[in-house]
């Protein structure tokens, strides 16, 4: 027990330290999997949207306490939170296939010691979403609606940047989990990096990220953001908090010519805070926000 207990561990380390992309992309390929899976557990919010865009809802199990949408997988038996998984509540679900995002290494090793078959997806990025879809559609045997979804977003991608073309490309921020809205003021805020989801939806929609470092999610403050000074602000909060107050919170830095020019954008819907196939909704949204009168509806 002891020997078995160290190789698992050691098993363990090795695979968190090799941060090489041939790693994770052998950890992404489809395990061997039922043809058709009949009970599949989800335990990210972007996967469960995209496993219901494929027509696989009556197959999904169990979701995380996150997965809202569509409103009947809020009532699925809930299996995980946001970082960390209840594996008595999965194993009572009883999955043939358990999906969750491929950052998820060590849970990926707990789940198949299970003796579950696991499907690793990455889904924090346009492209890799994209890939997502036609991996999740082979797995589940929806190859023809993967591709069809999968074509679809594409096409919206495209379409976008063609409408974008030889337009000025204004500088964004785009900001997420502000937890303080309607204080009447802003010291510091949590803005998108330059790799990942929301990034490349803004350079679909003919923007540039104000925020040129390399840290994913960095805290900007007072001083950065004035500093940057974007021409569009767009903040995403949760739904039931206050928009008006949230852009009010923007007039404290006046200076900034986002806030100047009235171009702060608060959006409150759940299909802009989940990296899934609803990203269409969010990248017509921004196109309008950064092109203003000169991009149809």
């Amino acid at each position: 027990m002891m020997r078995q207990s160290f190789v698992f561990t050691l098993g363990v380390l090795l695979i968190v330290a090799a941060g090489a992309r041939h790693v994770l992309d052998r950890l992404t390929l489809p395990p061997t999997t039922p043809a058709a899976p009949q009970r599949i557990v989800s335990l990210s919010p972007g996967i469960t949207e995209t496993l219901y865009a494929l027509g696989l809802g009556p197959s999904v199990a169990g979701v995380t306490r996150y997965c809202a949408w569509p409103p009947e997988a809020a009532r699925l038996p809930k299996v995980a939170g946001f970082g960390e998984i209840n594996y008595e509540a999965v194993l009572r679900v009883r999955p043939d296939l358990v999906v969750l995002p491929e950052d998820r290494v060590r849970d990926r090793l707990y789940l198949e010691r299970l003796g579950l078959p696991v499907l690793m997806l990455e889904t924090l990025s346009v492209s890799g979403l994209l890939r997502a879809i036609t991996l999740l559609g082979r797995s589940a045997g929806r190859e023809a609606e993967a591709e069809a979804l999968k074509a679809g977003l594409e096409n919206g991608l495209m379409s976008a940047r063609d409408a974008a073309g030889g337009r000025p490309r204004p500088k964004v921020l785009f900001a997420v989990m502000r937890t303080d809205q309607g204080t009447g003021g802003i010291t510091e805020i949590c803005t998108v990096g330059r790799d990942g989801f929301y990034s490349e939806l803004i350079e679909a929609a003919g923007g540039q990220n104000a925020y040129t470092g390399k840290l994913p999610f960095p805290r900007l403050s007072r001083e950065a953001l004035i500093a940057l000074d974007p021409e569009v602000i767009v903040e995403v909060i949760p739904g039931g908090a206050n928009p008006e107050g949230a852009r009010r919170d923007w007039q404290n830095l006046a200076s900034i010519r986002a806030v100047k020019n009235g171009r702060v954008f608060v959006l409150t819907e759940q299909a802009h805070t989940v990296p899934g196939p609803r990203f269409a909704d969010t990248l017509a949204l921004l196109s309008r926000a950064f092109h203003p009168g000169k991009i149809d509806d």
